[in-house]
């Protein structure tokens, strides 16, 4: 006769370990997973921030050095991050702003994952 023991593990004993681990380990990959995926967003949404502050500085410039006749026209240079649309289209002519009052510029720029974020700046004639 067997005593308790010799006796091993039972299958059911077995089976609940089994149950437990795979709970705990698929736990563990969506935690990755989540972690992954909210820090690729924020990495665009850091870059979408970065790309609209130095585009409205663009805009800033551009205007500094070309508004200084009435009815003259200032063009953008600046170039977007890859994967990044920006909007307005950098290198249209825009009308400067009048030397009376503060023009608004709504800058946007679409991320990869198609969320658009817009910044407005105010840019005045020199």
């Amino acid at each position: 006769m067997r005593t308790r023991d010799e006796a091993g593990e039972s299958l059911i004993e077995i089976v609940i370990a089994l149950v437990i681990l795979g709970a705990v380990v698929s736990a563990m990959l969506a935690t990755i997973a989540t972690s992954a995926t909210s820090s690729k967003g924020h990495r665009d949404l850091v870059t979408a921030d970065a790309a609209l502050r130095n585009y409205a500085e663009a805009t800033k410039s551009a205007v500094r050095t070309s508004c200084t006749s009435s009815g003259a026209t200032y063009t953008v240079s600046y170039t977007a991050p890859s994967g990044l649309g920006v909007s307005p289209v950098p290198s249209t002519s825009q009308p400067c702003p009048s030397t009376t009052s503060v023009t608004v510029v709504h800058l946007q720029v679409t991320l990869p994952s198609g969320t658009v974020k817009p910044l407005d700046s105010e840019v005045r004639a020199p």
